[in-house]
């Protein structure tokens, strides 16, 4: 390349462009790998928890085995003969275990999107444009 005033050099300021424009595209590269390695990571936070509260749900067991009580719930009336039997323990054992299971799985999904919107803002390009008034 030849410069405007007929000398057979590159200017030094066209080769540091250069090597900046170098830089920057590696580093969009970089950018979007890293974008689409977040993006898919987070819909795979997403999707297994789904597939894991769903399978834990249809089966009917708990996935996390809790124990809060281990006798069933009975209440005496005034007469000495007279009892209720309310729920069982393992019944409520199955169900709060089933809750926090639910509530964990919400807030590994909530993660994945979060982790999803940063990969999605790392590939999408940003354009900015300069007005300038005059």
């Amino acid at each position: 390349m030849e410069n405007l005033l007929g000398g057979g050099e590159v200017p030094k300021k066209t080769k540091k462009l250069k090597k900046l424009k170098r830089r920057k595209k590696l580093r969009l590269k970089t950018d979007k790998v890293v974008g689409y390695v977040l993006l898919i990571v987070g819909l795979i936070l997403i999707l297994l928890p789904v597939y894991w509260a769903v399978s834990a749900f249809k089966s009917g067991s708990s996935p996390v085995p809790i124990s809060i009580m281990e006798n069933q719930i009975s209440i005496q009336g005034a007469n000495e003969n007279m009892v209720v039997k309310g729920i069982s323990g393992e019944g409520i054992n199955k169900t709060v275990g089933l809750g926090l299971w639910w509530i964990a799985m919400f807030l590994v999904m909530m993660g994945g999107g979060k982790i999803a919107n940063l990969g999605i803002k790392m590939i999408r390009e940003i354009k900015v444009e300069v007005k300038v008034k005059e």
